[in-house]
This record gives C-alpha cells, sequence and structure tokens, in this order.
C-alpha cells in the first residue's frame, strides 16, 4: 500500500485496509491493526512507524514516523468540494510494489456513492478519476494541476483486477476530519441517525403523489435508533414505480439542522460531516401529517461487532 504524510509530526495518511486485517474477517468481527508496520521513503530509507488509529467507515488510517529517524514534509490539502468533471489529477502510489509511480488523468465524475471495503457504511461524495491505478495505490495522495492533496485513492473497480480506468478515491475534505480526530484522539467517531432512505425526484414525487419534488424518502427506520426515538417514520408498503419496486408510506426528510436535504446523500453528508453523535438537531420531515421538525439526539454510528 501507498500513503502520503499529512502533518510535520510524521503522521502519515493511508486506507484502513492497509494497516488492518479488515480484509480477511468477518463483518462482525473485530478488527486488528498490523503487528509491524514500516514505511519505505522515496529514497529507500525504511523506518519503523506505529498505528495512530484507523476509520473503517470512510477507510482511512494514520500511522507515524519519528521525524528523527527520517525528515518528513506535509503535503499541501486542496479543497474536493471545489473539484470539477474533467480537472487534471495526478496520482501517487506503489501499483505492483513500484513506488512512487505516477499516474495521469482527469476527473471523470464527483459525488459518487461507493460501497466501503471496510464497513457496511457508504461512502459519499468519491471522486471517480481514469488515471490508471492498480493493487498497491490504495492509500497514496490524489493531487490536483497545483500539486494539492484532493484525495485518497482507494478503488479500482474493475472485470479483471487491474486498471480500466475506473479509480475511486475518497475525498480530502472527509479525510481532514478524520486526521484531526485519529491524530488527536486515536480514533473518530461519526453522528448516526438510523435510516435507509431514497432520493425523491419530481417524477417519482408525481408518481407517490408526494407534497415535495426533492427529499430523502425514508424506506427503513432501524428499531432503536435516534430516527425511531424522534417517530420519524419508514415505509410501510411497496409499490412499482417505473419498472423499480419502491418501499412507500415513509417519511420524506427535506432538511437537517437548518440545511436543505434534496437527496440521499444530502442526509449522510450533512449527518457525518457537520454533526456529532451525542448532538441534537432538528429534523424537518413531510408525511401524512404535514410538515413537522423533531429534534433528534443523534447516537455514534455502529461499528462492525454491533
Amino acid at each position: 500500500g501507498s500513503g502520503f504524510v499529512v502533518d510535520p509530526n510524521g503522521a502519515i495518511l493511508t486506507n484502513a485496509h492497509v494497516i488492518t486485517d479488515v480484509a480477511d474477517v468477518g463483518q462482525n468481527d473485530p478488527v486488528t491493526g498490523a503487528s509491524e508496520v514500516y514505511v519505505e521513503f522515496k529514497d529507500g530509507e525504511r523506518v519503523a512507524a506505529t498505528i495512530v488509529g484507523w476509520d473503517l467507515f470512510n477507510d482511512l488510517g494514520v500511522v507515524k514516523v519519528d521525524p528523527a529517524d527520517h525528515p518528513v514534509r506535509a503535503l499541501p490539502l486542496g479543497n474536493s468540494d471545489a473539484v470539477r468533471v474533467g480537472q487534471p489529477v495526478a496520482a501517487i502510489g506503489s501499483p505492483f510494489g513500484k513506488q512512487s509511480s505516477l499516474a495521469v488523468g482527469v476527473i471523470s465524475a464527483t459525488g459518487r456513492t461507493i460501497d466501503s471495503l471496510t464497513s457496511r457504511f457508504a461512502i459519499a461524495d468519491a471522486i471517480q478519476i481514469d488515471a490508471p491505478i492498480n493493487r498497491g495505490n490504495s492509500g497514496g495522495a490524489l493531487f490536483d494541476a497545483a500539486g494539492r492533496v484532493i484525495g485518497i485513492t482507494a478503488q479500482i473497480q474493475s472485470t479483471s483486477g487491474t486498471a480500466e480506468g475506473v479509480g475511486l478515491a475518497i475525498p480530502i475534505n472527509i479525510a481532514a476530519r478524520a486526521i484531526h480526530d485519529l491524530v488527536r484522539f486515536g480514533k473518530v467517531e461519526y453522528a448516526y441517525l438510523g435510516i435507509e432512505s431514497l432520493d425523491v425526484t419530481p417524477g417519482l414525487a408525481r408518481s407517490l403523489e408526494l407534497p415535495v419534488e426533492r427529499g430523502a424518502l425514508v424506506t427503513t427506520t432501524v428499531p432503536g435508533s435516534p430516527a425511531a426515538r424522534a417517530q420519524i417514520r419508514g415505509g410501510t408498503s411497496v409499490k412499482r414505480v417505473n419498472g423499480i419496486d419502491v418501499t412507500v408510506g415513509g417519511d420524506v426528510i427535506v432538511g437537517i439542522a437548518g440545511k436543505p436535504v434534496r437527496s440521499s446523500i444530502d442526509v449522510g453528508r450533512i449527518v457525518t460531516r457537520t454533526l456529532r453523535p451525542g448532538q441534537t438537531a432538528g429534523v424537518t420531515v413531510v408525511g401524512a401529517d404535514g410538515r413537522r421538525t423533531v429534534q433528534v439526539t443523534l447516537a455514534s454510528r455502529p461499528t462492525r461487532a454491533e
């Protein structure tokens, strides 16, 4: 795997699946870190590192080296929220063990929701690139044209197991919080609402006779979750809409903590990026009894073993 320095004290960001056994254990089994970790620098020097912690939800991990063992220089971080399709990018990693290999391309898409390799929660806002990345690129830096890190290369989607022009990177803006919390506390926790939802579009709204054209239609409310305790309603029946089975009858979320919700991805983005476990936030929903705002005290996202 690959990684890059994110602070002058020797913290190095990589993927969680690079430094843990998460890929080899069952979904409900505890995850443990590697017993030994070494970092090899571009000059060939190899030094021992310690694991600071990991974020399984976004497949991120931080290890630390002693700057006295090898000089380090933190890379400048960019703004992944500002990237656009067609923007040139460069990925640096160690595909097939070939250290410090450069691959160039463009951003193919933004805002992708992808399955996590390390948890049952999806990763939102992933960056899709056409730069050829392969096994060993995991944890490497994705740069913009100005040399700022905008993402961490994490996955390829391929039928052959090698690069086919569909690489996926975790946005640096998502990683920034994980870096801060892991370095400071050794762990990172995310807020949890406890729903599954579906994007409301104008066409779907017409078919279901919903009073709003955009939002997140709640299909499932997890029993015992903050959403369930706040009486946010999930779906009650299934209806066929344009060839797709849709669970209907639930509330439509249109706002959280004063921020508008126009899609399911907005729910995850607001809850995980701007709110904290234990915080109480107003969730505005539209349902059978009209529009209402309920106060929800958010929990911490359950781990794999919960």
